[in-house]
């Protein structure tokens, strides 16, 4: 239990890390919703500095880039409490790891997304099924290492 606790608390971050990473991945929100979702884009006006619906969209990719960001740390974090594993005491090594598979994962539900033809409702579907996925690989990977374990 107490070395769970240590290894929640050596997985720090910091304010720089944290902006960054919302900054890093609100554009893919960004993409998605002038790829998407036309009837927001056909809003927009000319001087975009100056129309209030420009703001609103960066504003809703920001969001949806925190709300992405909290439940991914927030499921990292309770992964690593759950692990009992050695090579998951570096905080900051798994941060980067996981940051780095989040925008791959962005990524490739943005192209599979707009290659199927699909709308922006799907795509936030596909996105946030990321953490679905997460959940799974690591229930299997446990398993299969008790299994082996056992062998």
């Amino acid at each position: 239990m107490m070395s769970n606790i240590v290894k929640l608390l050596r997985f720090r971050l910091s304010y720089p890390k944290i902006v960054l990473s919302i900054f890093g991945q609100a554009h893919y929100f960004l993409i998605a919703i002038f790829l998407f979702k036309h009837d927001l884009i056909d809003e927009l006006d000319s001087p975009l500095l100056l129309d209030f619906d420009f703001y609103f969209i960066l504003l809703l990719s920001v969001l949806f880039s925190i709300t992405w960001f909290l439940m991914n740390i927030s499921l990292t974090t309770v992964l690593l409490f759950l692990s009992h594993d050695k090579k998951y005491e570096d905080g900051s090594a798994i941060f980067i790891n996981t940051m780095f598979y989040s925008i791959a994962y962005l990524t490739i539900s943005l192209v599979l997304n707009y290659f199927m033809g699909l709308g922006f409702k799907h795509f936030v579907v596909l996105a946030y099924s990321f953490l679905a996925l997460k959940i799974v690989w690591n229930v299997l990977k446990g398993k299969f290492k008790i299994t082996n374990n056992k062998s």
